[in-house]
């Protein structure tokens, strides 16, 4: 079985490269709204890196208080179960 060659059609390369032209700017949009939001985070880290140093300044202990963040974040049900589980083993290692 022998494989025709497919003519040469103008139109259709035409096409395909605004196509491709289309989706190259496209991406590039993609990549620069991607680029211009990882800057913000990293502002974002600073300011609250910012924070975290005034907070101890004040005396305040941070450690504790990344703690208290991260637990607020998690499900209270789930919070709950750690702790009960947690104080089991407390009981079982005295």
């Amino acid at each position: 079985m022998s494989v025709v060659p497919m003519k040469h059609d103008d139109d259709f390369f035409g096409h395909n490269s605004k196509a491709t032209e289309a989706a190259g700017k496209e991406l590039a949009v993609y990549v620069a709204d991607i680029e211009a939001i990882d800057a913000q985070v990293i502002d974002l880290g600073k300011e609250k890196s910012d924070i975290f140093t005034i907070a101890k300044a004040k005396g305040y202990n941070v450690k504790a208080l990344r703690k208290l963040l991260a637990e607020r974040k998690r499900d209270a049900a789930e919070l709950l179960e750690e702790k009960q589980v947690m104080e089991l083993y407390k009981e079982l290692l005295l």
